[in-house]
């Protein structure tokens, strides 16, 4: 992998050459996508380092490609003895932790890396040797790149980007041949931020009725809400597809999309670096981190009296009424203007 030519040398260190450089990646597809800058930026400080990189299952398709770094492991519950004697075997000499767990940090204090870079919630600070100051009111695009700022090195440029090239898929063939939507209001199986399965009846027949085709994506365990979907509506041009894409799948079948209508998701991030025009539903608060940087999509999110959220409150959340409240007739209208 030839990552070292792009870029002039703007490393602190000026033999960056004995730099070995871990990053521990964060776990899920959203926040992977809004660290892709995060990557592109440390091998332009770094061109002759060795970088690599450390990630969970979920997010493998997506960092697979990634032409900035020399090595990726995957690493899970099942192989935590496998990942302690690779990084004790690769003798970094810096890790940056993107990841905002308490255990992404305890493997590299023990495995004996000696800087050790990240933010201090999650009780981890005394496992730091580089404390970032944690303002957690920033963009997370930001958020990440800040680690970066703070140690005086240089970013040059913040857009996300996606390394998954598309391909032909077995689901090609449902593309009619209409305007596509894309839609996912799940959230992976998240009461708090997840839409009401009524209103999005509402706004599918809105959709149909404009001639529009809808496909909905999500995980296996968001497919019974697609379901409930089709048995409200008896119209070919809805289609189910939870469950059934793999990450390539869905950036391949995404693209052929006009728009996509989501809560905050993975599958929005997505959709939004690769330029599709998109509608957000956010939980109040959760929108000022966690919305999508590119500026062809729009956000819907109402103040109520429990704002801001954040991952404690969701966690507890039984009402979600900041989701209730936006209605399928606002989301419709919103997409109509973009469209």
């Amino acid at each position: 992998m030839n990552c070292r030519k792009k870029f002039g040398i703007l490393s602190m260190n000026t033999d960056s050459k004995t730099e070995k450089i871990l990053v521990r990646g964060p776990d899920t597809v959203g926040s992977f996508v809004l660290a892709s800058p995060f990557y592109r930026e440390l091998r332009r400080n770094f061109p002759s380092a060795y970088i690599a990189l450390a990630i969970k299952p979920l997010v493998y398709e997506l960092a697979k490609d990634c032409p900035y770094v020399n090595e990726i492991f995957v690493y899970d519950d099942k192989t935590r003895g496998k990942y302690f004697s690779w990084l004790r075997e690769k003798k970094f000499s810096v890790s940056f932790l993107l990841s905002g767990s308490f255990s992404s940090v305890l493997w590299v204090y023990l495995a004996g890396i000696k800087k050790r870079i990240g933010y201090s919630h999650d009780h981890r600070s005394w496992l730091l040797t580089d404390i970032i100051p944690d303002d957690s009111g920033k963009l997370q695009i930001d958020y990440y790149l800040y680690m970066l700022e703070y140690r005086g090195l240089k970013v040059v440029e913040r857009q996300p980007e996606i390394y998954l090239k598309p391909t032909s898929t077995a689901f090609d063939n449902f593309f009619s041949g209409k305007m596509t939507v894309g839609i996912s209001f799940t959230a992976a199986g998240e009461l708090a931020r997840s839409w009401p399965r009524d209103h999005a009846v509402v706004l599918v027949e809105k959709l149909l009725q404009d001639n529009f085709q809808v496909v909905f994506f999500g995980m296996e365990k968001d497919r019974s809400y697609g379901d409930y979907i089709r048995g409200k509506i008896k119209n070919d041009d809805f289609i189910n597809l939870a469950g059934r894409t793999s990450l390539t799948d869905f950036i391949s079948l995404v693209q052929r999309c006009a728009g996509y209508i989501s809560v905050a998701s993975g599958g929005l991030h997505l959709a939004a670096v690769l330029g599709l025009k998109c509608v957000g539903l956010y939980c109040p608060g959760d929108d000022a981190v966690w919305r999508p940087y590119e500026k062809n999509v729009v956000v819907i999110t109402h103040r109520v009296d429990c704002a801001p959220c954040n991952q404690h409150k969701m966690k507890y959340c039984r009402n979600n009424k900041c989701m209730r409240i936006i209605t399928p007739e606002e989301v419709y209208e919103k997409f109509k203007e973009m469209v």
